[in-house]
């Protein structure tokens, strides 16, 4: 008998996930990581924006996600203006595109997550949730 190890699974799980995205936001003419951006940002519109602050949401590189804003603000899904309160900083806004498809995509995250709450307990649920931050933390608890 082979012995299935959980970060495999977690793994595929991943990639499952990633692809039902794609394959939703494809429709928009997105990529899941896009969509992500968008619901992030329309959910955070009471507050200014940075791109520390998708970095520090997404786990990802300030490289990555200097690149990844710049295709999208090349796309028109989103806007950089100089901040307000710090000029030497630029904050993020989404474009009238991209609010166009805010009830879209919020649509589409609440569904995935009631998907979720139909099939799993709020217990199971928040140790699924204790699991996936330990392994966010790098291992540790």
């Amino acid at each position: 008998m082979n012995k299935k190890y959980t970060n495999s699974r977690l793994k595929i799980a991943a990639n499952q996930i990633t692809r039902e995205f794609d394959n939703f936001a494809k429709q928009y003419d997105l990529t899941w990581m896009h969509m992500s951006i968008i619901d992030f940002l329309s959910h955070r519109a009471d507050r200014e924006t940075f791109q520390r602050d998708i970095e520090h949401e997404f786990f990802i590189q300030r490289s990555t996600t200097t690149v990844l804003l710049q295709r999208m603000e090349k796309r028109d899904l989103i806007y950089r203006k100089s901040s307000p309160t710090d000029a030497r900083q630029k904050s993020v806004y989404l474009t009238a595109k991209s609010h166009a498809l805010e009830q879209q995509i919020d649509g589409f995250m609440h569904d995935r997550q009631d998907i979720l709450e139909n099939n799993f307990s709020a217990a199971e649920i928040a140790t699924f949730e204790k699991i996936l931050n330990f392994y966010i933390n790098g291992g540790e608890d």
